[in-house]
């Protein structure tokens, strides 16, 4: 029998990005507390241990960011994910009330009339890059429009954003290609929140910029600084678009592997919101955050020391054996309960709802259309913390 080879595990690392799978059970089964090798982290990817940190906000600090390529410093890059309590609960209940599932619902008309706009250009018998026929799009349109950011723009936008979370093969640091995509976002949605300004509206920049909340700290109500309004905003037009995009091709993807879970939705479409929690499960869009620790913490006979750096494998525990029964099947019906695809706590995903009801609404449509649709070729660019595809071959028919 050949020796086992050795366990290496990196974020960075394009062929653990492409099928990251074996190593995380390798890393749940040998190393529930693997030590990078250049001493640079923690990771840790066992379902009850990432879930125990993400709730234990005290502990597993986000206030350095949730990436150590490029750290940040109390939300002065990413915003709230960057944040510890009280200041992340004053400035997410913001816009907390606009994203709950009596808010996403009432959005309903317009989400279908984006997905009804992309979708329905397609035709039976044709094949189609999907990420470029609709699952770049309806997401990028949806939070556009919600943001208001005009039409022209959007596709800029993405690409920008996709050059910001593009990585080069084993290196930790950001490229210079993501360095100048996230200076092209900022003066872009600078831009934008420097027009409602002077001309509010009903979108949501204008909301953040309009909203007030009470700080403890002034003994009184304020608004948010600038600088406090362009790192949200900002947060809103990634968070709003990358993970869903994957969490489209992902599902897609991962249903044409397992066509019997693909019938029952073809089937009997009351099934899709389960559908769409177990892709999100089976394949989750964002494979790990990263916290810092505030104080000693010993799990499984090794201690981390304050001020270490953690990643929580999200993508790892939500294939957990402790916690899910055949968790490498695709199983639309499996028994619900605590799931870390969203993070979960404090941090947990402030869109969740919205990206559950977009991809709901592709999936429906596909099983209505294209029934017996194949995917062909299938491809990944490495890129930090979100994983999915960047092109999707998909034949319609």
């Amino acid at each position: 029998m050949p020796a086992t080879s050795e366990l290496m595990y990196s974020p960075f690392s394009k062929a653990v990005f492409d099928d990251p799978y074996p190593v995380y059970r390798r890393l749940r089964n040998e190393a529930p507390v693997y030590r990078d090798p250049e001493d640079r982290w923690w990771v840790l990817s066992r379902f009850e241990d990432v879930a125990g940190a993400l709730r234990d906000w005290e502990t597993y600090s986000s206030k350095l960011g949730p990436a150590p390529e490029n750290p940040d410093d109390d939300g002065r890059k990413y915003s709230v994910i960057s944040m510890d309590p009280p200041r992340h609960d004053r400035i997410r209940g913001v816009l907390k009330g606009f994203f709950t599932p009596r808010a996403v619902a009432s959005l309903e008309g317009a989400l279908q009339s984006v997905v009804d706009h992309h979708l329905g250009r397609l035709k039976r018998g044709t094949t189609v890059d999907a990420m470029e026929a609709f699952a770049f799009a309806v997401p990028t349109d949806v939070i556009g429009d919600l943001l208001g950011v005009p039409q022209a723009d959007r596709e800029q936008l993405r690409v920008w954003w996709e050059a910001f979370l593009t990585r080069h093969e084993g290196e930790v640091a950001m490229p210079q290609s993501a360095i100048e995509a996230n200076r092209n976002i900022s003066a872009y949605i600078g831009d934008l929140i420097d027009r409602r300004r002077t001309d509010p509206g009903d979108d949501l920049i204008s909301i953040v910029l309009q909203a007030t909340f009470h700080d403890p700290e002034i003994g009184d109500d304020r608004s948010l600084t600038p600088h406090e309004v362009l790192m949200f905003c900002n947060l809103l037009s990634a968070a709003g678009s990358e993970t869903t995009q994957k969490l489209i091709s992902n599902g897609l993807v991962a249903l044409h592997d397992h066509p019997d879970q693909w019938q029952r939705i073809v089937s009997d479409h009351s099934v899709i919101p389960a559908a769409v929690n177990e892709a999100l499960r089976y394949d989750t869009p964002s494979h790990w955050v990263a916290r810092t620790l505030t104080r000693p913490v010993e799990l499984h006979g090794v201690t981390m020391d304050a001020g270490d750096w953690v990643l929580l494998l999200l993508g790892s525990a939500n294939r957990d054996e402790r916690r899910y029964d055949d968790p490498d099947r695709f199983i639309i019906e499996r028994p619900r309960g605590t799931d870390v695809y969203f993070g979960w706590g404090i941090h947990i995903c402030l869109g969740q709802w919205l990206a559950r009801r977009e991809a709901q609404m592709v999936f429906e449509y596909v099983a209505k259309n294209f029934p017996d649709y194949a995917i062909g070729a299938h491809e990944r660019v490495l890129t930090a913390t979100v994983r999915g595809y960047t092109s999707v071959e998909m034949t319609l028919r």
